[in-house]
C-alpha cells in the first residue's frame, strides 16, 4: 500500500500550482508531475531529492526557509531562477553554487552565521537587487560587490561592513540605492557608514513588487 500523503500534497495534485508554498513535507520524484507548471516555490523546512528542483523547468523564483543544510546543493541544475532567498537555514556555510545562478537578479540572504565568505558575483552579469542580514559570521561583502551591474544594496540589522566594503560600494560603477535596518545595531555602527556612502536609500517594496508581478501572494 503506497504511503499517505499529508493533506497538503493531496490538494496540490488536484489544482494549477504556478505559485507555490509547502511547510514542513516531504518531496518525491514522483511529485515532479504536479510540480511540473511551478514557477514560484517558497519551502519551509522541506525535505527532497537531489534533482527534484532541477527538473522544474519553469521555476525562476525560489525561497527556501528553515531546515537543515551545509550548502546549496539541492539547487543545482536549477538553471532559470531571477530570485533566490536563503533563509534561516540551518549550518549553511557554503553558497557557491549561487555563481551557476546567472539569470539570477535579485538575491536574498538572511539568518546564516555559519556563513563566512560570499563568493565573487562577477559571472551574476544580471544580478541588480541583493538584500543580505544577520550574518554575523560574515566578514565581508567583497564578493557580492564584485556583480557588474549591481544597483540596490540593502542590509538587514548585524551585518559587518568593514571600511573597506564601504570604499567599495561608494566605488561601484552602479549602484545607486543603499539601505540599512539597523534594528539592534549600535548608532556608532551604523551612522558612520551611512554618512560616507551618502547614496539615495533603498526603497523598500516586497520582492513580488519589484518584479512588478500582479499577484499579491508573489510577495511575502
Amino acid at each position: 500500500m503506497a504511503k499517505k500523503r499529508p493533506p497538503t500534497i493531496e490538494a496540490c495534485k488536484r489544482r494549477s500550482n504556478r505559485i507555490l508554498r509547502l511547510n514542513h513535507v516531504e518531496l518525491f520524484d514522483e511529485d515532479i508531475e504536479w510540480l511540473s507548471a511551478t514557477e514560484h516555490l517558497t519551502l519551509w523546512n522541506v525535505r527532497l531529492p537531489a534533482g527534484l528542483l532541477a527538473r522544474i523547468e519553469k521555476l525562476w523564483w525560489l525561497d527556501i526557509r528553515g531546515g537543515s543544510a551545509t550548502d546549496l546543493a539541492v539547487v543545482k541544475g536549477v538553471d532559470k531562477l531571477q530570485y533566490l532567498a536563503v533563509n534561516q537555514v540551518r549550518g549553511m556555510c557554503d553558497l557557491s553554487l549561487v555563481l551557476e545562478m546567472t539569470p539570477l537578479r535579485y538575491l536574498d540572504l538572511y539568518g546564516l552565521p555559519k556563513v563566512a565568505e560570499l563568493p565573487s558575483c562577477t559571472r551574476l552579469v544580471n544580478l541588480e537587487c541583493v538584500r543580505v542580514g544577520q550574518m554575523r559570521g560574515l566578514i565581508s561583502l567583497h564578493g557580492l560587490l564584485q556583480a557588474p551591474k549591481l544597483r540596490e544594496l540593502d542590509l538587514v540589522r548585524k551585518m559587518n561592513i568593514s571600511e573597506t566594503d564601504v570604499n567599495e560600494i561608494i566605488s561601484h560603477p552602479t549602484i545607486e540605492a543603499f539601505g540599512w535596518f539597523t534594528e539592534d545595531v549600535p548608532r556608532k555602527v551604523w551612522a558612520p557608514v551611512i554618512e560616507k556612502i551618502k547614496l539615495s536609500s533603498v526603497r523598500y517594496v516586497q520582492p513580488g513588487e519589484w518584479f512588478r508581478l500582479p499577484e499579491s501572494t508573489a510577495a511575502d
